[in-house]
């Protein structure tokens, strides 16, 4: 049956019908055509030791056939669309899940799309994807690319997004008062939190017209980092 499905959403993706309404920003959207799903499925599932879950996967496909598309498609296929297909493996097998669902919302700044999708892995640690493509040129919109037309620096930039994982790490990890024990480190956290902003990370348009931002925050308990959405001019 999963078999059945992916061939008919491939047919579906090869004639760029859009599959799926249920992305309240996409209905933003002048062109309804300029995304098509690469997954739309909806469903529920229990393995062989009967564990239920509920699944959604929804992943989008860029509706053009220009070079830099066609690398943003396969990068959302390779990070999102395998992890999608080794669920369905796991399905056909009797296995357990961990990828319970996968969206997307898609924004639109003039003639640039921006695409957002998250993918819930074990319901509690998200997996965020951003690509921007410009529809009128047929170019993937770069960091320098946006900063440029908002009119700021990349120093400047950097300088507000440290700021605001500042304060978002201060927010996840309150000092303790005075003389209360803690196995907290909070210094090592914030260093590491810091050093994660070295690696580039892609900004897109929201839906109010702000600058966000993938950035990560180190964890306590031996699971190294999580995601975030960070929007350093808010």
């Amino acid at each position: 049956m999963k078999t059945t499905m992916r061939t008919i959403l491939s047919v579906l993706l090869l004639l760029g019908v859009l599959l799926s309404m249920q992305t309240a920003a996409f209905a933003e959207l002048p062109q309804k055509n300029a995304v098509c799903e690469l997954f739309s499925d909806d469903g529920f599932y229990e393995d062989s030791i009967g564990n239920g879950y509920v699944y959604s996967y929804h992943l989008p496909q860029i509706n053009a056939d220009t070079a830099d598309a066609r690398e943003i498609n396969a990068e959302i296929a390779e990070l999102f669309g395998e992890r999608v297909e080794a669920q369905y493996q796991s399905m056909e097998g009797g296995h357990s899940l961990w990828l319970y669902r996968t969206e997307w919302q898609a924004f639109r700044d003039g003639s640039r799309l921006y695409l957002l999708i998250t993918a819930d892995q074990n319901g509690d640690n998200i997996l965020y994807g951003a690509y921007g493509y410009d529809l009128e040129t047929g170019e993937r919109v770069t960091n320098e690319m946006l900063l440029e037309q908002k009119g700021i620096s990349e120093e400047a930039y950097r300088e507000r997004l440290r700021e605001k994982v500042i304060q978002m790490f201060e927010e996840q990890y309150r000092p303790l008062p005075e003389g209360v024990k803690t196995e907290l480190d909070h210094d090592r956290l914030l260093e590491e939190t810091l050093n994660f902003l070295e690696e580039e990370r892609p900004i897109f348009v929201n839906q109010y017209g702000e600058l966000e931002t993938i950035v990560e925050i180190a964890v306590v308990a031996g699971a190294g980092k999580y995601s975030h959405l960070a929007t350093p001019f808010s």
